[in-house]
Formats: C-alpha cells, structure tokens, sequence
C-alpha cells in the first residue's frame, strides 16, 4: 500500500471513530431514564430516607392513638416530630428505615410550637441525623419534597414548591405562626416529617393540611427547621418550656381597626402596651404604658402570638430593634432582652 493510500485509510478510521462516538453519546443521552432536576429530586430522597422514621403511638388504654412520621436529630437517640403526634400516650414506638424498631421517651413538647423530642436507645441501630437548612432563606416558587408515612404507607415523597411564607393558621386548638405553604401532598401520617430542599436538609416539619370549608385541596404548612430547632435546643438543655426563653417585659393587647378608631390612636394595628414590668428590659430601654409597638426588627407585629414568636424566637442578651408609637411620635428603640426568671 502506497503512503498516499495510508493516510487516506487513516483518515477514514479516524472519521469512522469521531461518528461512531457521537452516534453513542447522543443515543445514551436519548436513553437516560431521568432528567438532570429529576435527578436531583431523587438524590434529595435518598439523602433524607435514613433520618425519617415512623412513629406509632398509643393511649393509656392501648388503643392506637396517632400515626405520625419523626426525623432522627442526633446519633444520641433524639428524635423531632409533632408535639400532637406524642402528647397525652403512654407506648410510642419508632420504625427506622432499615425496619427495626425501638420503644421511645417523651422528653418534652411545646404545645404552643407544636414540637415533641423523643428519645431511643441508640445502640444497636445505625442512626443518621439528619441536616438542617436556615428556612429564612427560602423563596415562593422553590421546589420542596415531603417525606413520610401518610395513611400507613412508609417513606413515601410527595413534591410541590413553596407556595407561602409567614403563614399564620387556626388549627387544633392553636394558633401556627409563621408556617411555610406548600402544595406537596400532606395527608395523616405525614405529620412531624421532613419537608427538604432538593439538598435533601430539612427546611420545614410536616404539620397540617388546612381544607377551610370549602375543602381546598393543595394546602400543607410545615413548621419551620429554624423554629423546631430552636424548640428541640431548649428541650435538650432542659429548659422547661422555657423559663430562659427571651423576655421583653410587657403585658400586650392587639390592636384592631375598632378599637383604634374608638380611642383615636395614630395606627390601627400593632400591639398596645398595657402593662410595662418593673426592672424589665421594656422599662430600661424607655417603652411605656400605652406605648404602641408596630414593629419588631424588619416584622410588623399585628397579632398578641405572633409578637411572643419574634421575641421568643430570640435568646436572652439578644437586641431587637422596636418600633413604636409614643402617642402620635414614632420612635425606633433598640432592646437588649433578658430572662424573665430573673
């Protein structure tokens, strides 16, 4: 074979191999089972799976009282769910991912958060905490997946996005503050499990779903990872719900549009400063009687609950940033909160 023919042959083989290797790549990306955010919804599952677990529980009678879903929170036993998953039981059993089972203690719960710390025996049984991300940083739109064990059937995923911040809810006998919306699928069962981001960290803990009476579907608020966390923290450190929680020293009334019209006062929303405690940070700073706070940091308080969130949200030696009325003056006054037990 003459050089001339040589390097034709070469140039064939080396064009038959470029073909051959795009012709492969673009049948096995035709043929990828998922898409790249599929991919990472999956990834995000899988990341979550061995932190959910499922809770049974039962009354002092022995009937089952509640089925519920529970994130593992440390590799000492301690587990997160819903305060109404728990409360008021006498055996609460947990169901890990790998299918074995441990008898569980009540630590405590927050009836007004809604967030229970149990604990298991964590020999034995391989535990993975799961991570936790700041849900202050979340955005309406962004994809969320509930995990859990709705109508008895185990880690199941439900996906949706963030439909609402900040939402306040009447439910059991309880005002939520705060909740995060989704459209995701809650249904019984679901409750005190994960909802994550598609890094598979917990933002949310599975609460309720709210119908109304038109029966609107779609509508599931989980509390958020910062308020749970916060809870469980104080529960751990054996706090009794919580004598160290942040005070601010005042005794508050809400403000409705009525009640500002009938007495003339400069807003028609806040919350009334009815009553200031002596050697409070509320008189050390300069707030008074009759005093109207609208604001608290960046938040407009409008609600008695969900002022006691913003303030019991903080630690003691903490500073907010208040903003009030002090007749028809508006003033801004930075606090310095303390411990009520003192």
């Amino acid at each position: 074979m003459n050089p001339k023919n040589k390097i034709n042959l070469f140039l064939i083989i080396v064009i038959f191999i470029q073909f051959f290797y795009i012709f492969y790549t673009q049948r096995t990306e035709t043929q990828k089972a998922y898409t790249d955010h599929e991919e990472k919804i999956i990834n995000a599952i899988n990341t979550i799976k061995p932190s959910v677990v499922r809770i049974d529980a039962w009354s002092t009678e022995g009937k089952p009282k509640e089925l519920g879903s529970g994130i593992v929170y440390s590799k000492e036993g301690h587990i997160i769910t819903n305060a109404h998953v728990v409360k008021d039981t006498e055996v609460i059993t947990v169901t890990f991912y790998d299918g074995k089972k441990k008898t569980a203690v009540l630590i405590d719960y927050s009836d007004q958060y809604d967030i229970a710390v149990l604990k298991v025996d964590p020999t034995n049984i391989k535990l993975v905490p799961a991570s936790f991300a700041d849900a202050s940083k979340l955005q309406i739109g962004q994809t969320v997946i509930a995990v859990g064990n709705p109508l008895n059937f185990g880690w199941t995923a439900t996906i949706g996005i963030v439909s609402g911040l900040n939402r306040n809810i009447k439910a059991n006998n309880r005002i939520y503050e705060k909740l995060i919306q989704t459209d995701a699928a809650i249904n019984k069962g679901n409750s005190g499990g994960p909802l994550i981001n598609l890094n598979g960290q917990v933002i949310g803990i599975n609460t309720l779903v709210y119908r109304g009476k038109s029966g609107a579907e779609g509508m599931g608020f989980a509390i958020t990872s910062n308020v749970a966390r916060y809870v469980a923290e104080d529960i751990l450190k054996g706090h009794k719900l919580v004598p160290t929680r942040a005070w601010l020293g005042i005794e508050p009334i809400e403000i409705t549009p009525a009640l500002a019209e009938r007495y003339a006062l400069p807003v028609n929303y806040g919350i009334y400063v009815k009553v200031v405690y002596p050697d409070s940070p509320a008189e050390k700073y300069g707030i008074s009687t009759g005093d109207i706070i609208i604001k608290i940091d960046d938040e407009l308080v409008d609600s008695v609950s969900k002022f006691k969130i913003l303030v019991e949200s903080k630690k003691p030696g903490e500073y907010i940033t208040v903003t009030l009325y002090s007749g028809n003056v508006r003033k801004v006054i930075k606090v310095k909160l303390d411990v009520k037990s003192k």
